[in-house]
């Protein structure tokens, strides 16, 4: 009786050891489903702030559970996103030419002073844009995919960002 009650302890202690591994290494960020893009034009780039979001479009809270991308065993490196932006220029007020296509440049984990949003930041370098001659304005739509090996892709559109220099 007593050797049959060992063994059921542990049978008890490596389950749940398995549990705790599974739900902890899972690679996930928990209610992210999707993302909400905001620009910021600089002189020689395009910061971009990408908010992860739930599936109403509030964004997501650091530490908000256990599968916080920036705690322990959950983290969640940038290197694990993969991520594509498309710039547009534009002319009469409608989408163009396509004018840039390619990966997000520095994506990195950040947080706003006195926020708690879960966001990431990148950036496009102007020289990368290709200058259009056939625009009729300074300003482009930008369109973001970003996704992990286990969620994803979500997809965000900004349009009327500043893509080119007055």
């Amino acid at each position: 009786m007593f050797r049959f009650n060992l063994q059921l302890g542990k049978v008890a202690i490596v389950g749940f050891c398995m549990l705790v591994m599974l739900s902890c290494g899972s690679g996930e960020i928990q209610n992210f489903e999707g993302i909400a893009l905001h620009a910021d034009p600089r002189t020689d780039r395009i910061d971009l702030r990408i908010y992860l979001t739930d599936k109403h479009g509030t964004p997501l809270i650091w530490n908000q559970s256990i599968l916080s991308p920036n705690v322990g065993m959950s983290t969640i490196s940038e290197a694990d996103f993969t991520t594509n932006v498309k710039v547009y220029s534009m002319r009469n007020g409608e989408k163009h030419r396509k004018v840039y296509d390619d990966r997000l440049i520095d994506l990195r984990w950040a947080q706003e002073l006195n926020r708690l949003d879960r966001l990431m930041t990148a950036e496009i370098p102007r020289f990368f844009i290709e200058e259009d001659p056939e625009r009729d304005t300074h300003l482009g739509i930008i369109t973001v995919e970003i996704q992990t090996e286990k969620q994803g892709p979500f997809t965000d559109t900004l349009e009327n960002a500043e893509i080119y220099k007055f």
